[in-house]
């Protein structure tokens, strides 16, 4: 763990990290530095058994990230040799972040924009106050965004809202993103902190085995995955065998609410 000073940084709480993208002053561009350490924050948390949720978030309450930093273009993406190895870094931090066992959350203030709004996506759940303002801008700049983020948003919003949102580099407030499904809900400005900690200390103290369980079927079943197969049929049969099984079961026969923060 590194300083606060850092341009991004984790931060725990009790069982629930954060993960802040800390350059207020810059609306929290991301800069190639920036894609780079995400990586190794993610693995500390995913590696911590005391984690159990990491929410994503900006530092200063004004902006979740005005996406990758632009303004290193020029010197790191001058070529196609270049632009390789850039993209294969935001892709990695990206990818990484949607491939965690772990649930996240993203907590979205203010902006919320290209490589940003991939970050959001990237993230299991979404909510957002009314400043939140959605946009991806490939259109914009000239570029084409990877396929892997691509498919988060069409598999959130459906082929012609991602159409519309990509094709025009059209921005959306978070009421119209909670419409279309690209955040789960919009919180009030002076509770979100609260609201959205309180949706992860709820999953936190839910089972475990079951929730990183649910969340690798619900991939499967999006990446197109319609029947029991090898891997469904051995996970939910382990079920059985955990301690929180043996917790759940207990606590529901006693008439009290289960305890899983020790199994």
């Amino acid at each position: 763990m590194r300083p606060i000073s850092d341009d991004v940084y984790l931060e725990v709480d009790g069982s629930v990290a954060s993960l802040v993208l800390n350059r207020p002053a810059k609306r929290n561009a991301l800069t190639f530095d920036m894609w780079d350490r995400i990586p190794v924050l993610l693995a500390q948390f995913e590696q911590d058994p005391a984690l159990r949720v990491l929410i994503v978030r900006g530092a200063g309450g004004r902006a979740f990230s005005a996406g990758a930093d632009i303004s290193e273009f020029e010197t790191l993406r001058a070529s196609s040799t270049q632009t390789q190895v850039y993209n294969a870094t935001t892709a990695r931090a990206q990818d990484m972040l949607a491939g965690l066992s772990k649930p996240t959350i993203a907590l979205v203030q203010g902006v919320c924009v290209g490589g940003g709004c991939g970050v959001a996506l990237s993230c299991d759940l979404r909510y957002s106050d009314g400043s939140g303002t959605f946009a991806i801008t490939p259109a914009k700049l000239g570029i084409v965004y990877p396929v892997s983020v691509t498919k988060r948003l069409v598999d959130l919003v459906g082929p012609a809202h991602a159409k519309a949102i990509l094709l025009t580099g059209m921005a959306l407030d978070a009421t119209r993103a909670r419409e279309l499904g690209l955040v789960n809900d919009v919180f009030a400005a002076e509770t979100i902190d609260d609201d959205v900690r309180a949706v992860a200390d709820t999953v936190a103290t839910r089972a475990q085995y079951s929730v990183r369980t649910m969340k690798r079927i619900i991939e499967l079943v999006a990446a197109g995955l319609t029947q029991e197969n090898d891997e469904t049929l051995a996970l939910r049969s382990a079920a059985f065998d955990t301690a929180d099984y043996r917790e759940g079961v207990r606590a529901f026969m006693e008439k009290r609410p289960a305890d899983f923060s020790n199994v």
